[in-house]
């Protein structure tokens, strides 16, 4: 067991929250004492006289304006064996985002999504590498070495790294739009109403000349070849359309989880042992009260129970940490929303499940936050680029995780993750292609959200129980 002492100057909440992340991360059991004793192997602080106090323990000396001196270099890192810097104020500020508090609205776009080019990512050129898996690893290192305790694995068996498969369910009927016409209309406002007469002539037009009716049902298709390689996935759904009240019709999906269509696909995904999750509305972060009916509606349909979500157009609304503490109060147990839309990377430098710390009441989110790495249209950004290029650059991103031994998504929309459509088959195939390259390594853990989860759940179990 770790028991952990912090100076009174800098004890506070966030303090002790960051410093617990890092202890369970790197596999042990933590403890905070508030009395200085010589048993205390982990201290925070800078007071020489505590410090002769315990100077046997993992000493982490607390650094002013840690933000100036942040330890970037993954490679510094993996030869230290001690730490001789702020590690606790580094991993707090990109795991709450202050290392982001000074930036301007510009550099947020129209959906609330932190634009790569404008992050501390970019600009300090580590985009693909989560920084705070190398302070764990440091962290654990040192533990091992000094304490001389032995850490709790992170992954079953002998696996290194998790990449969790995950497909957002963004409009896999073609022509859903045009389903249930008259009725649709008369739920709209008329601004609407002539948005979506003008939508339906389109696609009625594309219909007659482009056909392609089920181009975009990969259902079947992503489930076998999945399975062919042992893996499995989550699939998100929306369970609100643009044609519910509260909705957004210009973002929303268009299909209705209702329809007798999707009978077949919740039996085929919940018999082949792949994972339902909720791909809540692009207005969900208004009130609570979405959640809550957009989660409970699709576990109505899909008769499942629902454990998970992820936010359309990864949107957390304005004011994100309240849209994280509403999945809490909905009872989600876990969400993969925080991520670059624009490329592929960490949002919060870390490839490792953590619970977001609540500053208005300085306690963590029960819901556990689950990173994302690569989506199909931030690593594609243009359908002409060469499919070996392509598929290059995402297993460079895959080495990277296996580096850092961590865990984190990949989503791939269910339309794009098969080469049905003639326009979307480079992202079918580039799919198919990196599936085939995860079924050569032995060491990455490939599966879905509820069975990552599981092992999460059972993993700090065994730790809590620890003495």
């Amino acid at each position: 067991m770790i028991k952990y002492f912090i100076n009174k100057e800098i004890d506070s909440k966030v303090n002790q929250w960051t410093i617990e992340f890092l202890i369970f991360s790197a596999g042990f059991k933590a403890k905070k004492v508030n009395k200085l004793k010589p048993d205390v192997n982990f201290y925070y602080g800078n007071d020489i006289g505590e410090i002769e106090i315990v100077k046997k323990a993992l000493i982490i000396k607390y650094q002013k304006n840690i933000s100036e001196k942040l330890n970037i270099d993954n490679q510094n890192l993996l030869q230290k064996n001690e730490i001789d810097f702020d590690i606790i104020s580094s991993t707090k500020l990109f795991l709450t985002d202050e290392i982001h508090n000074n930036l301007a609205i510009s550099d947020f776009d129209i959906h609330n999504r932190l634009k790569f080019n404008s992050s501390y990512q970019n600009n300090n050129s580590f985009g693909s590498t989560p920084i705070v898996n190398y302070y764990v690893m440091l962290l654990t290192k040192c533990i091992e070495d000094k304490l001389k305790l032995k850490s709790y694995a992170l992954y079953p068996k002998k696996y290194k790294s998790v990449i969790i498969l995950s497909h957002d369910v963004d409009e896999p009927f073609r022509y859903a739009i045009l389903k249930d016409f008259n009725s649709r209309i008369s739920n709209l406002k008329s601004t609407n109403k002539i948005k979506y007469c003008w939508l339906s002539l389109r696609k009625k037009l594309r219909k007659i000349l482009l056909k392609g009716e089920e181009s975009y049902l990969n259902f079947e298709q992503i489930i076998k070849t999945e399975m062919k390689y042992g893996f499995n996935s989550t699939f998100f759904f929306s369970s609100k359309s643009k044609f519910d009240k509260k909705s957004n019709f210009v973002f929303d999906n268009s299909y209705d989880v209702s329809w007798s269509d999707f009978e077949n696909i919740f039996s085929l995904i919940n018999t082949k042992g792949f994972e339902v999750g909720l791909h809540s509305s692009y207005n969900s972060p208004d009130e609570l009260s979405n959640f809550i009916s957009e989660k409970n509606r699709l576990e109505k349909y899909a008769k499942r129970k629902i454990l998970g979500n992820r936010q359309h157009f990864w949107n957390l609304g304005p004011h994100s940490k309240n849209t994280l503490k509403m999945h809490q109060e909905a009872g989600l147990e876990y969400d993969s929303s925080l991520a670059f839309n624009d490329s592929p990377g960490y949002r919060n430098n870390v490839a490792l499940p953590y619970h977001p710390f609540n500053n208005q009441n300085k306690t963590s989110i029960k819901t556990l936050q689950i990173p994302n790495f690569i989506m199909d249209t931030n690593l594609i950004t243009n359908n002409t680029i060469n499919e070996k290029n392509i598929l290059e650059k995402a297993i460079h991103l895959i080495q990277e995780l296996e580096k850092s031994k961590g865990v984190a998504s990949l989503n791939w929309h269910v339309r794009m993750a098969y080469p049905n459509d003639p326009k979307l088959a480079i992202y079918g195939k580039t799919y198919i292609n990196i599936l085939k390259h995860l079924s050569s390594k032995k060491d990455i853990w490939v599966t879905s959200f509820e069975n990552y989860y599981k092992w999460y759940c059972e993993r700090r179990n065994s730790i809590e129980a620890l003495k």
